[in-house]
C-alpha cells in the first residue's frame, strides 16, 4: 500500500509535466535586458523606406535664384511677337516714348505755369525752357530711332500687350503738345502784349521743337495712321491760339491751321 508521501510525490510530478506544456505569460519572451532596442526595431522596419528629406538635396545644392532666372530667360529669349504681345527685349514704341516725355515735362512746365509779371523774365525762364527743349529733343531722337521697326513695335501700347488705335495715339500726342503749349501760353497770358522780343523768341524756340516732334511722329506713322492729324486737331483746341501767336510754322502747316 502506497504511503501518503509517495502519492504526494507522484502528484507533484504529474502536475509539473502538465504545467510545463502551458504557454506562460512572458515565459518565452526575452528578459527586459534582452529586448531589442526600439531604434533597432524601427530601423529594421523602416531602413528601406524613403525618409523625408533623406534623398533631397540640401539647401546648398539648390539652384540659385540667378540660375533659375537664367533658365527662364533661356526659354523665352527667342520667343517672337505672339498675338500682339511683344518680346521683353523689344524697343519702346511711340506710346511709351511719349508717355515718358510727358512725365519728364511735368516739372519744368509747372515752373512756367506759375510765373508772374515780376519773374517772367528771360533770366528766370531760360532754365525751364532749356530743360523742356532737351526733353523734347531726346524724344525726337527716340522716335526717329523707331524707323524700320515693325508696326507692332511702333504702335505698341505702353505695356506692350496691344496695338494702339488711331484715337489712342492722337490722345497721347495731344497730351504732350497741350502740356508744353499750356505752359508757354501761361507766360504769354500773364504778360499780355508786353512780351519783350528776347523772351518771345525763347518761347517760340520751345514751340519749334514741339513742331519737330510732331513732324517725326507723322513721318513715322503717317502712312499707317492716316487720320492721325484729323483726330489730333480738335484735341488741341485750347492751345491753338498760342501756336498761332508764337507763329510755329511747322505746326501751323502740319495741323492745317
Amino acid at each position: 500500500m502506497f504511503s501518503f508521501s509517495t502519492l504526494s510525490v507522484a502528484a507533484t510530478i504529474a502536475l509539473s509535466a502538465f504545467t510545463s506544456a502551458l504557454p506562460l505569460s512572458g515565459r518565452d519572451l526575452p528578459l527586459v535586458g534582452d529586448l531589442p532596442v526600439v531604434g533597432g526595431v524601427v530601423g529594421g522596419l523602416t531602413k528601406d523606406l524613403p525618409i523625408v528629406g533623406r534623398d533631397l538635396p540640401i539647401v546648398g545644392e539648390l539652384p540659385a535664384v540667378g540660375d533659375v532666372t537664367s533658365v527662364v530667360g533661356g526659354l523665352t529669349q527667342d520667343l517672337p511677337v505672339v498675338g500682339g504681345v511683344l518680346r521683353r527685349d523689344a524697343p519702346q514704341g511711340l506710346a511709351a516714348i511719349l508717355t515718358q516725355a510727358h512725365d519728364q515735362l511735368l516739372a519744368p512746365t509747372d515752373q512756367l505755369k506759375f510765373v508772374n509779371k515780376q519773374n517772367a523774365t528771360v533770366a528766370a525762364i531760360t532754365g525751364p525752357a532749356g530743360e523742356i527743349k532737351t526733353i523734347l529733343t531726346n524724344t525726337v531722337h527716340a522716335i526717329q530711332a523707331l524707323a524700320g521697326q515693325p508696326v507692332e513695335v511702333i504702335l505698341a501700347t505702353v505695356d506692350g500687350t496691344a496695338k494702339l488705335a488711331a484715337h489712342e495715339l492722337a490722345t497721347i500726342v495731344a497730351s504732350v503738345l497741350t502740356l508744353v503749349f499750356g505752359a508757354l501760353g501761361a507766360v504769354l497770358t500773364i504778360l499780355g502784349g508786353a512780351v519783350e522780343p528776347a523772351l518771345f523768341a525763347l518761347l517760340a524756340d520751345v514751340g519749334a521743337v514741339v513742331g519737330i516732334l510732331l513732324g517725326a511722329v507723322v513721318a513715322l506713322v503717317g502712312t499707317v495712321v492716316g487720320d492721325l492729324i484729323a483726330i489730333l486737331v480738335p484735341l488741341l483746341s485750347t492751345v491753338v491760339p498760342f501756336i498761332l501767336q508764337l507763329n510755329i510754322a511747322t505746326l501751323i502747316s502740319l495741323l492745317g491751321l
